[in-house]
C-alpha cells in the first residue's frame, strides 16, 4: 500500500510525547517537554520504526536513542501494529495488528546539543528526552519507503489508537516550543 496522505498540519502533538512542526525541505522540528500529553499506553508502546530514513540534529538538551532488533516470534512480548491508510479524525493512522515479535536492544546513544543521530527506514528505535525533559531536534528525511511504519505494544496491553494530535491549540503548542528553544 502506498501512503498518500502526508501530515500537512504546521504544528501538532505526537503520541510519543513531543510536538511536531512541519518545515520545508523534508524537515521537521520535534520538541519534547515533560508537560506534553502522550498516548496512554506510552510506556508499553514507545518502540517503533519509520517508513523513511532520517538524520536528526539535537538543538537543545540531550536526546536518548535506543536501537532495537526485531525478531518475529509468535509468542513474542510485543504485538506489531502496521500504520497504513488514511489519517483518522485525531490525526493518527489505523493500528492494524501485524504479528508478534521480541524486541532486542542493540545499543543506547546519548546525543547532546550539536550532535546528530540517524535511523534507517524500518529499523526499530525509541527516543526519550534526557535531563530536564526539554529537548528540541531538527529531523531531515532522507529515503522514503512505500509500506507503512510499525508501532509495537506489549502483548496484553490495549494500544491507544485514539490519541488526539489536536487536543491542544496551536497557540499553546507554540508557547511550549518557545519555552524549550529559549532554555
Amino acid at each position: 500500500m502506498i501512503i498518500d496522505d502526508v501530515m500537512t498540519d504546521k504544528i501538532t502533538l505526537h503520541g510519543l510525547g513531543f510536538i511536531q512542526v512541519q518545515l520545508q525541505g523534508e524537515q521537521r522540528l520535534h520538541v519534547w517537554h515533560p508537560e506534553l500529553p502522550r498516548r496512554s499506553c506510552f510506556e508499553h508502546s514507545a518502540i517503533h520504526d519509520h517508513r523513511f530514513s532520517f538524520m536528526s540534529r539535537v538543538l537543545v538538551g540531550t536526546q536518548i536513542n535506543h536501537s532495537y532488533t526485531m525478531q518475529p516470534d509468535d509468542d513474542g512480548e510485543f504485538v506489531l501494529y502496521l500504520h497504513e491508510g488514511k489519517r483518522q479524525a485525531g490525526g493518527g493512522r489505523p493500528w492494524t495488528p501485524d504479528g508478534r515479535a521480541q524486541m532486542l536492544r542493540k545499543y543506547t546513544d546519548f546525543i547532546a546539543a550539536g550532535g546528530d543521530y540517524s535511523t534507517v527506514a524500518y529499523d526499530y528505535h525509541r527516543t526519550e528526552p534526557g535531563g530536564d525533559g526539554k529537548v528540541a531536534t531538527i529531523m531531515r528525511k532522507n529515503h522514503e519507503g512505500q509500506r507503512g511504519a510499525h508501532s509495537t505494544c506489549r502483548y496484553g496491553i490495549q494500544p491507544d489508537t485514539d490519541f488526539d494530535r489536536y487536543q491542544w491549540p496551536a497557540s499553546r503548542l507554540w508557547e511550549v516550543v518557545r519555552d524549550v528553544l529559549l532554555t
